[in-house]
């Protein structure tokens, strides 16, 4: 059980769990981690802050319960309604069904379908503040960290922000407390990967946030994963403003990548003829080959690639019906937010039906790039092959 009093009357009651080594199917988390909830007393009852995962309820309840009985529990704050975070709150109001829920409209919304019972509700607006038992709690946008329902809490006597996943990290720490962690390494380590994974895709609205809260007066931020920042709290939040361009670099104005595998030397001849004609319009321009042979080495520069580049093509000949498998694995890395802002499209040789540019150009435009017509040209150039080239880089310089 872990119960620790951070400050007078506010209480962490969260669930710490050093065996977790995989989160959401794909994330590692190599340190464990931990569902963070909060207790605040008050002269008018008590007011919880996050729920926790399922799996982890009983120790949840037993947490609180040892603090004061569930029915002094007046309301129960809401972040972000992520499984993780909200599991357990259906246990929570079944011992007490008078517990009203604070959230964004969006989280009650989606907390409705998670719980599938009735229960009170309080809309929690952005820039509103609501008091309760002499406290004032101030209700701050964490829109898209990482999800669109996410609503901070800023507890203005306690000088606390309840952040959920923003600031935090897959990390079990049984100290609780930032300060009283020794190992920076692996926490830096954690802290980097947590925002790669699930904050990184929105990097727009992680320096909003960043901004907005760098204007709170700060004595802790009660994170939803990891140890309670209750120092260096403007590093780990300046860290949001850092990050995105370590993550996910701006575009290099004029930049293109060509991309491109090739089996029989239709696609190459085509990307080295495209390639030239885009330096000749003034591109900088990088060619890329991939092989089933050097993919490994070569897969992080061209995920890499189209984040820097302002333009990025990709060139595969048709391999039964479809394109080169290698691109889907590179494309799988890429957030669907990034493509934004960003040029790209598909060309290659064929032989039968010239599935690959297609659908090539199908998956870029889910990623949101900016997608300009592909090229398809059956085996080897001729005149009017020729003349479609020509009017292809004509098209990409445009």
């Amino acid at each position: 059980m872990k119960v620790k009093e951070l400050t007078k009357d506010l209480y962490y009651v969260g669930v710490v769990d050093h065996a977790l080594k995989v989160f959401d199917v794909a994330i590692l988390t190599k340190y464990g981690t931990s569902y963070n909830s909060y207790l605040l007393k008050t002269k008018d009852g008590a007011v919880v802050f996050e729920g926790s995962k399922e799996k982890t309820e009983e120790e949840y309840l037993e947490n609180i319960s040892s603090l004061c009985p569930f029915k002094d529990i007046k309301y129960v704050f809401v972040t972000h309604t992520e499984p993780d975070h909200s599991g357990a709150i259906k246990a929570l109001l079944g011992k007490n069904p008078d517990i009203t829920v604070v959230a964004s409209q969006g989280a009650l919304i989606n907390l409705g379908k998670i719980v599938r019972i009735d229960f009170k509700k309080h809309v929690a607006k952005d820039g509103e503040t609501f008091e309760f038992g002499g406290y004032h709690f101030r209700f701050v946008s964490g829109l898209l960290l990482h999800w669109p329902d996410v609503m901070f809490t800023y507890i203005e006597e306690k000088k606390a922000l309840v952040s959920c996943d923003a600031f935090g990290c897959h990390y079990a720490f049984d100290g609780i407390l930032l300060s009283k962690l020794t190992d920076e390494e692996g926490y830096r380590d954690a802290f980097e990967y947590y925002y790669e994974k699930i904050m990184g895709p929105f990097p727009a609205f992680a320096k909003a946030a960043a901004n907005r809260v760098l204007a709170l007066d700060l004595d802790f931020i009660l994170t939803g994963h990891g140890p309670v920042i209750d120092t260096r709290i403007g590093e780990r939040v300046r860290e949001y403003l850092r990050l995105p361009e370590k993550f996910f670099p701006s575009a290099v104005k004029d930049k293109v990548t060509i991309i491109y595998g090739s089996a029989y030397g239709y696609t190459r001849d085509l990307a080295n003829r495209i390639a030239e004609g885009l330096k000749a319009g003034g591109k900088d321009v990088v060619l890329m080959e991939l092989d089933a042979l050097n993919y490994g080495t070569v897969r992080g520069e061209a995920i890499r690639a189209l984040f820097t580049s302002e333009m990025t093509l990709l060139g595969s000949p048709t391999i039964g019906g479809d394109a080169i498998g290698l691109f889907y694995d590179i494309l799988s890395a890429v957030p669907a937010t990034i493509g934004t802002g960003r040029k790209a499209s598909a060309f290659g040789d064929y032989g039968w039906s010239g599935e690959a540019v297609p659908n090539l150009t199908c998956r870029l435009k889910q990623l949101h790039f900016a997608v300009k017509d592909g090229l398809r040209i059956n085996f080897a150039l001729d005149g009017e092959g020729e003349k479609a080239l020509a009017a292809y880089i004509s098209s990409l310089l445009s």
